[in-house]
């Protein structure tokens, strides 16, 4: 069994998805240092212009937990949001889905986690993803040293492979694996171009740009999974 872990993020990108597409387990790690400037709580999107950055402002103690910072609801970010990417994305074949956004992050959240862990469990849900996922929370007693922690989770999952960001080769303990007796895999995305408004295509975008231009059957499309790798296998 495949496993991988990530922290939630707000808007995120093509490549995030394929990773839990490409597991047969995913673990939110909304327990861990929030990053500011990172993806947690932003992404680009595309406008006439070009790219453009939506930030969710957020307030918390440096070094705080995601699931530990709020959301700073004072400057009207929701509104701005979906103004934003209304005009933007005007003519986008399936504008309908902005509304289904719009419903999502019109909730009241209690901290950054909870609204992140919604909006990519919203994109999940929409390029129909099924990959079955869990919340760090629901791990209790975890390591506080990464690898370890990470490790010790796909231990818990009873998995034999992590999935790991390719970027990991640069800064991971691989022994913490050995012990857990978990092989450690590299994930590699390679973005696959797709039809979008205001000129040539960008990588790496918020996947509300791949919602909207394509629809829920646009992640299908472009990387070709219908479910994790073991529930295919068991659909067979």
């Amino acid at each position: 069994m495949i496993y991988s872990v990530h922290q939630p993020h707000y808007l995120p990108y093509p490549g995030y998805l394929e990773k839990v597409a490409a597991s047969d387990r995913f673990v939110f790690l909304e327990g861990v240092q929030y990053v500011r400037r990172e993806y947690q709580n932003r992404n680009r999107v595309k406008g006439p212009d070009g790219p453009q950055w939506l930030t969710v402002p957020v307030r918390g103690e440096y070094r705080a937990r995601i699931d530990e910072m709020q959301v700073d609801d004072s400057t009207g970010w929701r509104r701005k949001h979906i103004e934003t990417l209304r005009r933007f994305y005007a003519h986008a074949p399936h504008l309908e889905e902005l509304d289904r956004f719009a419903e999502v992050i019109g909730g009241t959240f209690a901290s950054l986690a909870e609204l992140t862990i919604a909006t990519t469990s919203f994109f999940l849900d929409r390029f129909g993803i099924t990959t079955p996922r869990a919340k760090q929370a629901s791990l209790e007693g975890l390591p506080e040293e990464p690898n370890h922690r990470i490790a010790e989770i796909g231990r818990r999952l009873g998995a034999e492979v992590y999935l790991a960001g390719a970027g990991g080769r640069n800064y991971m303990d691989l022994a913490a694996f050995r012990e857990a007796g978990i092989e450690v895999r590299w994930f590699e995305h390679t973005p696959r171009p797709y039809r979008q408004l205001h000129g040539g295509f960008l990588p790496h975008l918020g996947a509300i740009d791949l919602l909207l231009n394509l629809g829920p059957g646009g992640f299908r499309e472009l990387y070709g999974y219908e479910a994790a790798p073991g529930q295919r296998e068991e659909q067979a």
